[in-house]
């Protein structure tokens, strides 16, 4: 009984960043993915359909590896800008422990 745009309205808007792709070679980017979701794990819930979507208590990471290219691809979202940079933070820490990850750009 109300308009589609008071309905879109009430729907929360967050933080996002845009779809990211690291270089990383073929050779090891699911390994990197395994390793990763192995150390998220341990805090955190992980969905690991397709790469693994990090749970964080005010948002989300993912880290997938690209099925067409040497590279990985991340995206995050959160409830506020800090937030987002808190787990923009996160995935690029455990990245940083693979020296054959490139360098990730948000």
């Amino acid at each position: 009984g109300e308009p589609l745009s008071r309905l879109q309205a009430s729907i929360p808007r967050y933080p996002v960043t845009p779809e990211v792709r690291v270089d990383v070679p073929d050779a090891v980017k699911f390994d990197v993915v395994r390793r990763v979701t192995e150390a998220f794990r341990r805090r955190y819930e992980v969905i690991d359909i397709d790469g693994a979507r990090v749970l964080f208590p005010d948002g989300w990471g993912l880290i997938r590896a690209s099925n067409t290219q040497p590279a990985l691809v991340l995206r995050a979202e959160a409830r506020t800008p800090e937030a987002l940079n808190r787990i923009k933070g996160a995935l690029e820490a455990h990245l940083r422990k693979f020296p054959e990850v490139g360098v990730v750009r948000w």
